[in-house]
């Protein structure tokens, strides 16, 4: 399979991306395309083009004064995503699995490596980008490029909605979850139909535990999974 070549735009995406992810730039911030632009060493118009894509993806906001911002998402909005997510990625990890090939493995692998590591030093915000951007190759590397486009748009807002200020209140064993990711890896190389299976009920499993948590935190204004801290302390 030949990988396509990342344009500038493309590039800049993921910086911003990046920095929106792991809660450098914040729901509701303001950005600045000059400052962007000389940060990533580019020109106005590529951030331009840039932010117009996160735009469509939903992550950035571009208000009436014309200044562009970090959306803000409510738990509803995180919610929705999540039940469109169950019923489009197993379709993904399927049309991945017709066309496996070994670089697809590899880049795949290398996620969930990389997750155990984050797991095991207690870096939740390697772990998260890690654990994103599994779920993207797989979107990518499913030879559509509009599951790729679609896959774009429902998983970055929940994920960058649950990375910035939400990660700690689910209570989960991240290593356990980096297992979990393994098992769906394996399941995409067995075949389409068993990838379709064991993603589904990976998803419905993390997202109904997810949505359970994320709902308690909403109601009583508390992280509802402090006991992460020592779930993850001594990892087996």
């Amino acid at each position: 399979m030949q990988l396509p070549v990342l344009t500038r735009t493309e590039q800049v995406r993921r910086a911003i991306l990046h920095q929106i992810l792991t809660g450098t730039l914040r729901p509701g911030e303001r950005l600045l395309e000059g400052k962007l632009s000389k940060e990533l060493g580019v020109s106005q118009a590529t951030v331009n083009a840039a932010l117009q894509d996160l735009h469509n993806q939903g992550l950035v906001s571009k208000l009436l004064n014309r200044s562009t911002n970090v959306s803000r998402y409510t738990l509803a909005d995180i919610e929705k995503l999540f039940a469109v997510r169950v019923l489009l990625e197993p379709a993904a990890v399927a049309a991945l699995s017709a066309i496996w090939s070994e670089e697809a493995q590899d880049s795949l692998q290398e996620q969930v490596n990389q997750m155990r590591r984050a797991a095991r030093t207690k870096d939740l915000s390697k772990w998260g980008i890690a654990d994103y951007t599994f779920h993207q190759e797989i979107y990518r590397l499913s030879g559509n490029p509009y599951l790729m486009q679609a896959g774009q748009a429902i998983a970055a807002a929940p994920f960058a909605y649950i990375l910035c200020d939400h990660l700690e209140a689910l209570p989960t064993d991240y290593l356990a979850m980096a297992e979990d990711h393994q098992e769906v890896l394996t399941a995409i190389a067995e075949g389409p139909e068993a990838a379709a299976r064991v993603t589904r009920h990976f998803l419905e499993e993390w997202l109904n535990h997810s949505r359970r948590a994320l709902r308690e935190v909403s109601a009583n204004g508390s992280p509802a999974g402090l006991q992460l801290t020592a779930q993850l302390k001594d990892p087996a």
